[in-house]
């Protein structure tokens, strides 16, 4: 487990953790409470190698019980996932027969359940009886995306620590380190909120092509040639579903949004920085008020795409407002 990355990702939630371990205040029992992507079960996994591993100033990621944490092989670490999207009471059933057993191994034990939301009735008063009997060495994380849908009393007998979204720069960096395309990664990781949803976007069929579609169609821009022409050229077997419209929309505003950056010199923001020399070019001709303009075009035909009888007719007018704007601004 990278825990460099996590403690990037989520500093406060893993610096509590630490502190409380330090200080021999560790709750035993946690709610991780965050949309999916934000590195809740990284941090469960986190928790429990901070407890079993095998080095005194762990956890270090590399030794044996860190390394069957990872994998879900250590007979301390517990997960317990849905089944066919339930968990029922049989699951927290096995799970106190399991912790009741003679250790097969020494020290803590943790419980994991992933959406534990998830939990019918009888499952989470099943749940509540084992809490109500906490035992010294035994810790219970509950991972949901909304700690409201868990029953009060199960939350009042844990701690609630809430996970946020994941910054940009850490998706890039993990994207990059398992060796996708710098350009692709930049972009992906700027569109989406969790490392997840990033590679889901560089699935895409025709996400390289809806990046080639944009900087084509900027390309022509920073030209003067005629908007509506390039698109038409560009646009066929890229763009067939409104879906697709969707998509382009989202890297077109990511490209509106590198030249608004630029004309603010904030240069480390840009997304697309291989494009840097074709937008030194465009933003001598536009004002700042003008591609912020152009730039809630685009988000309001976006927003209302499924409103469009011709979807085609309202990328035709972002086209057009673009290109009458041309050489009027400073």
């Amino acid at each position: 487990m990278a825990f460099d990355t996590l403690r990037k990702a989520q500093p406060e939630n893993v610096r509590l953790l630490e502190n409380n371990r330090r200080k021999n205040r560790l709750a035993h029992a946690y709610v991780f409470e965050g949309m999916a992507g934000t590195k809740k079960m990284d941090t469960a996994l986190f928790f429990a190698s901070m407890l079993l591993c095998d080095e005194e100033d762990g956890p270090c990621g590399t030794c044996k019980n860190c390394r069957r944490i990872a994998h879900e092989t250590h007979p301390n670490v517990y997960v317990i996932r849905p089944d066919k999207k339930t968990i029922t009471k049989s699951m927290i059933q096995d799970l106190q027969t399991e912790f009741h057993k003679t250790a097969v191994e020494t020290g803590a034990k943790i419980y994991i359940i992933d959406e534990a939301e998830r939990m019918n009735a009888h499952a989470a008063n099943a749940l509540l009886k084992f809490l109500e009997e906490p035992h010294n060495e035994i810790f219970a994380l509950l991972l949901t995306e909304n700690a409201t849908k868990l029953l009060p009393t199960i939350r009042s007998r844990s701690q609630t620590l809430h996970f946020h979204t994941i910054p940009h720069s850490i998706i890039l960096e993990e994207l990059k380190s398992e060796g996708y395309d710098d350009e692709d990664a930049r972009v992906a990781a700027a569109l989406s909120r969790t490392t997840e949803a990033a590679k889901a976007w560089i699935g895409r069929e025709n996400f390289r092509d809806l990046i080639e579609l944009t900087t084509a169609l900027y390309e022509a821009y920073a030209e003067g040639e005629p908007l509506i022409i390039t698109f038409e050229r560009e646009h066929f077997g890229v763009l067939r579903q409104p879906d697709d419209y969707l998509a382009f929309f989202d890297v077109m505003s990511l490209y509106q949004k590198d030249l608004v950056y630029g004309k603010m010199k904030h240069y480390t923001s840009i997304v697309f920085q291989s494009q840097r020399p074709t937008m030194e070019r465009i933003l001598p001709q536009k004002s700042q008020a003008m591609l912020v303009e152009e730039l809630e075009r685009m988000v309001d035909v976006q927003a209302r795409i499924d409103q469009y009888i011709n979807v085609r007719l309202a990328m035709d007018n972002v086209l057009l407002l673009m290109e009458r704007r041309m050489n009027h601004g400073t």
